[in-house]
């Protein structure tokens, strides 16, 4: 049986991590976010409200960014263009691809199979068949790029934007495009300045939203093009606002985040901004909304999310592993037979006596089981038939049991079969 155990995250700042990219899934719940300094993944189910952390490959090297399709389907991208994947929300992550660059810095899914990441040297990743394999491509003949964002609104048309924050060189800023899935790229705008463009967002083949900073100044960059990136005119920022680092939208809403705790809103296809007010005070270098409503924005020390559109952030400040206020006896969660076709024994002996919950969900988080309290006891045991909360039996598969109170909580899988 493989045991997992899943970390209980506590708000404090007793570790300081640096979230450099997250997503949240369609069903505005499940979402991830990933670390850069070290290579943690963090999985929620709840929103944002609360982290938990998932097993990642022994050897995992350092993320740069993450993305999902579904709340099931993600992938993160890393140092050595490593890519992994996951199809069962996270409870395994595989090994997709390494070596496609130095670093791969952003990743982006338009659907279950076409996908595309970005990095250092100008490179260029395509993916076709949901990672199963992937191409490494240079945009020739610009060959130095450290290229920061990435958009695609079909499989063929798609722009990227390249920069090399903080540092002090003219002429880092590259907007790009490709017309035939990635494979060829012009350029449609270099920079003079000590401009960067980080990131990239279009609707459609003409309207595009371009962001960035200045690296001497620190003020922000805003493009805006309605021709396909052949023209673009600068877009006023808030006052109050930095450099940026990453843009997300929603139809005609869009978020914007960046140094000193900016975060930006527009309401009309980019065209003007007013700032968000928000607890962040360091740099933030990710966004991403599920809907109008529902997002998520990252940076150091802290993860922050929204369920109206902006209007309040709530942040999570660092992450710490509670044992301290864990007992010091033996606990555990051991189910037997493990895959099962009849029935199954649930064994747990927690040295909390407090309250607890036992709850059995499938691989979307949904749950299909919930155990009385009362029937939880010290080294107690529990059957499990594989029926639901509605006394039919479950479909075949794989299913998380979940026993969680006040100072404990454990996570295992279980395997189904009719």
């Amino acid at each position: 049986m493989k045991f997992i155990v899943l970390f209980l995250i506590t708000l404090s700042l007793a570790f300081a991590y640096n979230y450099h990219g997250c997503t949240l899934a369609p069903d505005n719940v499940h979402g991830w976010v990933i670390t850069i300094d070290t290579a943690l993944v963090f999985h929620t189910s709840d929103g944002g409200i609360h982290w938990h952390m998932q097993d990642v490959p022994a050897n995992t090297k350092r993320f740069f960014d993450v993305t999902c399709t579904d709340e099931i389907r993600a992938w993160t991208c890393g140092m050595l263009g490593e890519i992994l994947h996951t199809e069962n929300g996270g409870i395994d992550w595989v090994l997709q691809a390494t070596g496609l660059s130095k670093y791969a810095t952003r990743i982006e899914f338009i659907d279950e199979n076409y996908g595309w990441i970005v990095g250092g040297n100008s490179t260029v990743g395509i993916t076709t068949n949901g990672g199963s394999s992937w191409e490494q491509i240079w945009t020739n003949p610009w060959l130095w790029l450290e290229i920061y964002g990435v958009s695609f609104v079909n499989e063929y048309d798609g722009w990227v934007v390249a920069g090399w924050p903080d540092t002090l060189e003219i002429g880092q800023g590259f907007i790009l495009r490709s017309t035939d899935g990635g494979i060829n790229w012009d350029s449609l705008y270099q920079t003079t300045t000590y401009e960067d463009y980080l990131d990239v967002f279009f609707f459609n083949l003409l309207d595009g939203i371009v962001i960035g900073g200045d690296d001497e100044t620190f003020e922000p960059v805003i493009f805006k093009t309605t021709d396909g990136g052949f023209n673009w005119n600068t877009i006023p920022a808030p006052d109050s606002a930095y450099y940026l680092r990453a843009v997300d939208f929603v139809d005609d809403e869009g978020w914007a985040v960046g140094k000193h705790g900016t975060i930006i809103y527009t309401s009309n296809y980019g065209d003007t901004w007013s700032f968000q007010t928000n607890p962040a005070e360091s740099t933030l270098f990710d966004v991403d909304f599920s809907d109008s409503l529902h997002g998520l924005c990252c940076g150091y020390d802290g993860i922050l999310y929204t369920s109206d559109g902006g209007q309040d952030w709530s942040i999570t400040s660092g992450v710490q592993e509670e044992h301290e206020r864990i007992p010091t006896e033996i606990s555990y969660l051991r189910v037997f037979p493990n895959p099962f076709r009849e029935k199954t024994d649930i064994r747990l002996q927690i040295p909390d006596m407090g309250n607890h919950t036992l709850q059995i969900y499938d691989v979307t988080g949904r749950s299909i089981r919930q155990f009385d309290n009362t029937a939880i006891r010290l080294s107690d045991h529990i059957v499990w038939d594989g029926t639901g909360d509605n006394g039919k039996r479950v479909p075949s598969g794989i299913y998380l049991i979940n026993v969680e109170s006040e100072n404990y909580r454990d996570v295992t899988k279980i395997v189904f079969l009719e």
